[in-house]
């Protein structure tokens, strides 16, 4: 048996089930594999870095590691973008990329890179592997390195006679007992009673990790009675329809959020899973921790102090910590107090998360992006999940999109990389195929990563793809606009019928250039479609979108 067949079927033992990627000559030998291992499906992507995107968005939903390969050379640089995003994100994806033969190492061969050392600083582990007996070990090495303690992504760069080589019938290796993230029962105990002596002058803020934690992060408000913000990696950790929501704070915050968090009307600051980053905190705002106690949670001991002073820091899986909360924090006063916290706070918390659409000078709804995001937000199914892209649309969304129990809210936002949204919106249907997938991106990241929208086809994916086509590369144009009053025009260009090119693509396709196009009964017909649809929203762009503190921190900044 060849070696990577060894090393791939212990893979699948482990409950690996998808490879993405492009397959090309220095991995041919893994896709020539994967017709004798039925168990692992092929996505063949348009681009390695989307396939990268895929994979990251398949393990972050599901929790399973899944496979991205490439071919030396391109294929590996193409890598690297998704792999530093899986770094960010701390997803246990499997990066392998091909090399020319062992043999032949430092000779010139086509497509020869020494990847090593490019994936070592965005990985837990990268090694290039030599001897083809040692490759099923090393690859139950670095899926063990990928899920244990802390997890993240790992990369092997593996030759393409090593993975050829015949190493003969043998055993499958052994997976090595997985390290778990440690549980600081002390430390919850002394936050819970921190929590307890702070009463209702509480509040709390939610990153992206808290999402792991599920209805006991509304369980544990809930008990309180703490008003909740989330990030906008966060946003939909919480239902922002819930009485206690006052919605993102960071870039692009509603305004209560800002108030509430900013303001002095509580003395404790619980964190759940945020890294505290420039978006998270409305660029480290100060007044978000003057004055405050700040408890935070996390499962990643480096992350806890990394930013502000934590006076109870809180290590472990908030799915273990925020269950020990709540078995020591009794109700704050009596089983009425909610109902009657819930009715006061109810009609105060939708006039501010939920500002009405604009208006303009008759009673017909005024047309722009912010429209057209509200419109989507009002037609989405219960059950939706938004895939973000990266550009002007992603601020408006952030404030327009109301995130509702069962629906979830994913995006990319502190790598940042423009099209992440379009490929992590297949990861996603492949991980929830049941569930309805909406990508909202913008004409100018379909312009790198538009193509996906064919993958989504050849492997039938009922992805409704959202194009906000404005004309302009916005969140540029309006940042220069606000930071120095004036643009290149290169910024700009003539518009591209992106309907179009989905109708070239033989492709389901929408185009929408009023609300009247933008209704429940359009959706129902986009998602009842049985195979991926691209909508074209046309809009001028004019509008400033909410992204002044983005704007803020780089008109500080120095270089």
């Amino acid at each position: 048996m060849r070696a990577i067949e060894v090393g791939l079927r212990f893979l699948v033992e482990q409950g690996v089930r998808y490879v993405f990627g492009i397959p090309a000559g220095s991995i041919n030998a893994i896709y020539d594999a994967l017709l004798d291992i039925p168990e692992l499906t092929p996505i063949v992507a348009k681009h390695e870095n989307s396939s990268g995107y895929m994979a990251g968005a398949y393990t972050r939903i599901t929790g399973m590691p899944s496979i991205c390969v490439a071919s030396s050379g391109p294929g590996a640089t193409n890598l690297v973008t998704p792999a530093a995003n899986a770094w960010k994100q701390k997803l246990p994806v499997i990066f392998i990329t091909g090399s020319v033969p062992s043999s032949k190492l430092g000779m010139g061969g086509a497509q020869e890179l020494y990847a090593e050392p490019i994936f070592a600083s965005i990985t837990k582990m990268s090694r290039t592997v030599l001897d083809p007996q040692q490759l099923p070990e090393i690859l139950a090495e670095a899926y063990h390195t990928a899920i244990s303690g802390v997890p993240g992504p790992v990369h092997l760069a593996i030759p393409i006679d090593v993975q050829m080589t015949d190493i003969g019938e043998r055993a499958l290796p052994a997976l090595a007992a997985v390290t778990a993230v440690p549980f600081d029962a002390a430390g919850a105990a002394a936050a819970a009673g921190r929590i307890r002596a702070a009463g209702d002058r509480g509040a709390i803020l939610l990153g992206s990790g808290a999402k792991a934690a599920g209805a006991s992060v509304v369980a544990l408000a809930e008990r309180l009675g703490w008003r909740v913000a989330t990030t906008p990696r966060g946003k939909g950790g919480f239902p922002e329809d819930h009485p206690l929501s006052l919605g993102v704070y960071g870039l692009s915050a509603h305004p209560q959020a800002s108030e509430v968090l900013n303001g002095s009307g509580h003395d404790v600051l619980l964190i759940v899973g945020s890294t505290l980053g420039e978006l998270a905190t409305s660029n480290w705002e100060p007044r978000l921790v003057e004055g405050r106690t700040l408890i935070q949670i996390d499962y990643d001991a480096a992350e806890l102090g990394k930013v502000y002073d934590v006076h109870f820091p809180v290590l472990g899986d908030v799915r273990d910590v925020i269950p020990a909360l709540l078995e020591q924090l009794p109700p704050v006063s009596g089983a009425a107090a909610w109902q009657e916290l819930a009715a006061a706070r109810a009609e105060a918390a939708a006039a501010t998360v939920l500002e009405p659409l604009a208006t303009g000078s008759g009673e017909a709804e005024a047309w722009n992006t912010r429209a057209a995001i509200r419109r989507l937000s009002e037609i989405a199914p219960g059950n939706a999940r938004f895939s973000l892209d990266i550009g002007e649309f992603m601020t408006y969304s952030i404030q327009n999109l109301l995130i509702e129990q069962g629906q979830s809210f994913d995006i990319d936002i502190n790598f940042g990389g423009m099209g992440s949204g379009i490929g992590s919106a297949l990861g996603a249907q492949l991980a929830e195929p049941e569930r309805p997938t909406i990508c909202v991106t913008g004409d100018g990241c379909f312009f790198m990563h538009g193509m996906e929208v064919l993958t989504a086809k050849e492997y039938d994916l009922p992805i409704v793809f959202v194009v906000i086509n404005n004309a302009r590369l916005g969140m540029v144009y309006h940042g220069h606009m606000l930071q120095y009053k004036r643009c290149l025009d290169d910024f700009s260009q003539a518009r591209t019928s992106i309907a179009g090119v989905a109708q070239a693509l033989g492709l389901r396709y929408a185009e929408v250039s009023s609300l009247a196009q933008l209704e429940a009964q359009h959706m129902q017909a986009w998602l009842g479609s049985g195979g991926p649809v691209v909508v074209e929203v046309i809009v001028d762009g004019n509008d400033i979108p909410p992204m002044g503190e983005r704007v803020k921190f780089l008109q500080g900044a120095t270089y």
